[in-house]
């Protein structure tokens, strides 16, 4: 991933976590791509999701992919 992209990337992360209330209502137990700071679609499954990503042309290993849920999902490294 180039700079420019991860600059992108953390720019839509960083506006996913402070939208993440506003988002949760519509797309709460689906998965959301955001690109731009703005949802490009979402899906409960992200097989699908992936899919559609494709077909629209956009990388989905470059494009910001998140599960909404009331709980935070926390990740075991």
């Amino acid at each position: 991933m180039s700079e420019t992209a991860l600059t992108e990337f953390n720019q839509d992360f960083q506006w996913f976590l402070g939208s993440r209330k506003e988002l949760l209502p519509k797309y709460e137990g689906r998965w959301v791509a955001i690109h731009s700071r703005k949802v490009l679609d979402s899906d409960k499954n992200l097989t699908e999701l992936t899919k559609r990503l494709k077909i629209k042309g956009f990388k989905p290993e470059q494009t910001l992919i998140q599960f909404l849920s009331k709980e935070p999902i926390e990740a075991i490294l």
